[in-house]
């Protein structure tokens, strides 16, 4: 039985191919913006393509941070994408009265790279000496420092930014894996894999 994923609804954009991508790697997807739809899933993907203060207060529009504090008290596999995983962070300097879910420690800062906002293909390099550098797809302009905790890869653009950052049940990546071919492939196969065993548990 192919596990169930809730797309958290906040207005974002690129919700399509995300939702084709989660399902190609092997899961259903439902589409949520209350508590009980988070509840009900196996796993839960934050997604963003938006203003960080934009995404905040969607979160607090639909009175969703607790359930997502909630399920991952739990234990429910979540991932953030791009705007969504700076939302994990405390905060961003994008929109500094806004707050984050707070889950990750650290706060998103602007890039210093040649230009701004980064749109492209760049490498991502993991922390681990073992694991090779993989391509992705950018596309933003603020991103998590490459020294805060739980970094589990970086990217250099102008200065080296955090990537990938997991915590327990909670991963986070700066690229479009729904963008990123088949390194992207793997991360969401990787993230259903991980709803499969929770879910088994």
């Amino acid at each position: 039985m192919r596990p169930v994923i809730a797309i958290v609804r906040l207005g974002a954009a690129n919700l399509a191919s995300i939702r084709v991508a989660i399902e190609r790697a092997g899961a259903d997807v439902r589409f949520v913006s209350d508590a009980r739809g988070v509840a009900a899933a196996d796993g839960v993907v934050v997604p963003g393509v938006a203003h960080f203060g934009y995404l905040a207060a969607a979160l607090d529009a639909v009175d969703l941070r607790a359930p997502l504090l909630a399920a991952v008290a739990r234990g429910t596999p979540l991932i953030g994408i791009c705007a969504g995983f700076q939302l994990l962070f405390e905060g961003s300097d994008e929109a500094p009265h806004a707050r984050g879910l707070g889950i990750l420690p650290g706060v998103v800062r602007a890039l210093n790279g040649p230009r701004n906002p980064h749109i492209g293909w760049n490498l991502v390099e993991p922390v681990a000496a073992d694991a090779s550098a993989e391509w992705a797809y950018f596309a933003h302009g603020f991103a998590p420092e490459a020294t805060v905790a739980h970094v589990q890869a970086s990217t250099t653009y102008g200065a080296p930014f955090a990537s990938v950052a997991a915590l327990g049940s909670v991963a986070g990546v700066q690229f479009h894996p729904e963008r990123s071919a088949g390194y992207g492939a793997r991360v969401l196969r990787a993230f259903v894999q991980r709803t499969e065993a929770h879910g088994a548990g």
